[in-house]
C-alpha cells in the first residue's frame, strides 16, 4: 500500500525527460507550468499526472494534469465525500476485474511521476517512516489509472496508483510496493494495443534505496 509519496522536480526537467522517452509534453495554451515541490504528497491531495493526448498513439504526446489521488470511478454519482472506497491504490493482481478499476485499466492509463514514496515499519504509536527513491534517478513514474465521475457536488477527475508484491529493499518493511515503470516502459503502459501485465512486478534487487525518515527533519 503506498498512501504518501513526494513530487519535486522542474517542469521543463520532466518535459526533456518525457521527450528523451518519445513522450512529448504538450503543454496547454503551449506554457510551461510553474510546479509547486509536494514533498508530501497525501490521500485526496491534487497532484500531477501525465495521460495520452490521444490514448491510440502515446507517441502523440502527454498532457499534465492535476487531479485528485484517490480515484472516483465513473460511475460514483453521490458526493465525493459519500465514496467508501479510498481509491488511492489499485492491485495489480485484481485491476482488470474489480468494478472500480477494470474500465479504467482498459481506457484510461497514466504516468504519476515521483521523486520518493514513503512506507512505514514497526509497532502501532513507534513506527518509523522510510523513504525509497530510485537508484540513479531522480525522477521516475508509477503505474496509474485516472478517471472523470460526474458527482452530486460536481466533475471530479481522479487518479490511483497501481501496487504489487514489495521487491527485496521494500520488503524489509512492507507487504506491498507501488509499481515503478522502467523510462523504456512508459509509452507502453500508455499504449491501449499492448499487454501490460508483465510491467506490474516488484522492483529488482538494487533499484530502489530506503532511508529512515524524520518528517519534523525534512
Amino acid at each position: 500500500m503506498c498512501n504518501r509519496y513526494g513530487f519535486k522536480h522542474p517542469a521543463h526537467q520532466l518535459a526533456e525527460e518525457f521527450s528523451e522517452n518519445g513522450l512529448p509534453v504538450i503543454w496547454t495554451d503551449g506554457l510551461v507550468p510553474n510546479l509547486a515541490e509536494q514533498p508530501q504528497i497525501r490521500p485526496t491531495n491534487k497532484a500531477p499526472v501525465l495521460r495520452p493526448v490521444d490514448p491510440a498513439n502515446p507517441a502523440a504526446g502527454v498532457q499534465l494534469a492535476q487531479l485528485r489521488w484517490g480515484l472516483v470511478p465513473w460511475f460514483h454519482k453521490k458526493t465525493v465525500k459519500e465514496q467508501k472506497m479510498l481509491g488511492t491504490n489499485a492491485r495489480c493482481e485484481t485491476v482488470a476485474d474489480l468494478a472500480s478499476f477494470k474500465q479504467a485499466y482498459a481506457k484510461r492509463r497514466c504516468l504519476v511521476p515521483a521523486t520518493a514514496f514513503y512506507e512505514w515499519s514497526g509497532p502501532k504509536g513507534d513506527k518509523t517512516m522510510w523513504e525509497f527513491t530510485k537508484v540513479g534517478e531522480p525522477l521516475f513514474c508509477f503505474a496509474g489509472l485516472w478517471d472523470r465521475a460526474n458527482c452530486a457536488d460536481g466533475e471530479v477527475e481522479s487518479f490511483t496508483i497501481l501496487t504489487t508484491t514489495p521487491g527485496p529493499e521494500a520488503a524489509e518493511v512492507h507487504d506491498r510496493q507501488p509499481v515503478i515503470l522502467d523510462r523504456s516502459e512508459w509509452a507502453t503502459w500508455l499504449d491501449l494495443s499492448k499487454d501490460v501485465q508483465p510491467l506490474l512486478r516488484p522492483s529488482s534487487k538494487g533499484v530502489l534505496q530506503a532511508r529512515q525518515f524524520s518528517e519534523a527533519a525534512a
